[in-house]
């Protein structure tokens, strides 16, 4: 078995990889590095735009990792900075981070998966056209793609790992309080993955009363969500594991909201998929202290330490 230490090279089809090698390097940033730029592009036939964060310590002879952090509905590319903190150099020194605006409908920004989302918006695609244009202008690791969210920001993350080209492209996925929407047939979307095993790292509080832990009608009484531990097992036995063979560990004390830590072993790789689920948290992203007006209650743990530690784990093969 792995340690948790070691780097794990996953499968990847040769050939897709090639055809998004970064070609990005050694060219000049559109501003100094450390600090955060708004770039514009068509997708779709729409202009859309993202932030990109590229850290103070890059250096445009070598590739290092990106980061794709997706708002939930009604938030936003900044407010997702702000929360989610990858930008910050205490958590991430060295990965260029990417904050994608979802579309406006009826004046709020959201995602695919939302059930209110317009079918003529594909925000897979969106991110697929992001992640070909930052190889471009910057010098990206293709083995190095990872991507997270919260709500209907996590959702997508969700529906990107399941898409047979984007599961080819991103190495690990680590959804937030994630809004995993069921068809109106009552059934989960189609999940394609390409390759296996997908990486995934999850956090749901119990107390969340926007996305419901046991699944049902979200707050808006527009959609159902999938149950998060049903969610969570159909991942685990889509890599590949063990469902009932989990590994069950407890964190924090009474006086922080309990978390029970649920892990996988998949094709003996250790910690493959991984719940973490929060007692007493609600809609939040868990982070000490609170990390903004978005998170509402402090944790023992920093959601995002968690999942740059995840993500450092995971590469693709070559």
């Amino acid at each position: 078995m792995h340690s948790l230490l070691q780097k794990i090279i996953l499968p990847l089809l040769l050939s897709t990889q090639q055809s998004h090698a970064t070609t990005g390097c050694n060219n000049p940033l559109p501003a100094p590095a450390g600090s955060t730029t708004k770039i514009p592009i068509t997708s779709g036939g729409l202009e859309r735009e993202y932030l990109v964060h590229v850290p103070a310590s890059y250096d445009a002879t070598k590739k290092v990792p990106l980061i794709f952090s997706f708002h939930g509905r009604g938030k936003n590319a900044t407010s997702q900075m702000e929360l989610s903190q990858f930008a910050n150099p205490a958590f991430n020194p060295d990965a260029i981070s990417v904050y994608p605006n979802g579309w406006k409908t009826n004046k709020t920004r959201q995602w695919t998966g939302d059930p209110t989302q317009p079918k003529t918006i594909n925000d897979i695609q969106f991110t697929l056209d992001i992640l070909t244009q930052l190889t471009q202008t910057h010098c990206i690791a293709p083995n190095k793609i990872y991507a997270t969210g919260k709500s209907n920001g996590a959702g997508l993350v969700n529906l990107l790992a399941c898409d047979p080209q984007a599961s080819t492209l991103i190495t690990a996925f680590a959804p937030v309080s994630a809004a995993n929407y069921l068809l109106p047939s009552g059934a989960a979307p189609n999940c394609n993955p390409a390759r296996t095993p997908i990486p995934l790292l999850n956090f749901h509080g119990w107390a969340d009363e926007t996305i419901l832990y046991r699944g049902g009608n979200n707050t808006r009484n527009d959609g159902v969500t999938q149950a998060v531990d049903v969610w969570i097992d159909e991942w685990a036995r889509r890599d590949g594991c063990t469902v009932s063979a989990n590994h069950t560990s407890f964190l924090c004390s009474p006086e922080k909201p309990v978390v029970t830590r649920y892990s996988w072993d998949c094709g003996g790789v250790e910690g493959t998929v991984q719940h973490y689920n929060v007692s007493n948290l609600r809609h939040d992203w868990p982070s000490l202290p609170p990390g903004n007006a978005e998170t509402g209650r402090s944790t023992c743990f920093d959601a995002t330490a968690l999942i740059m530690a995840f993500f450092g784990r995971f590469e693709l093969g070559t």
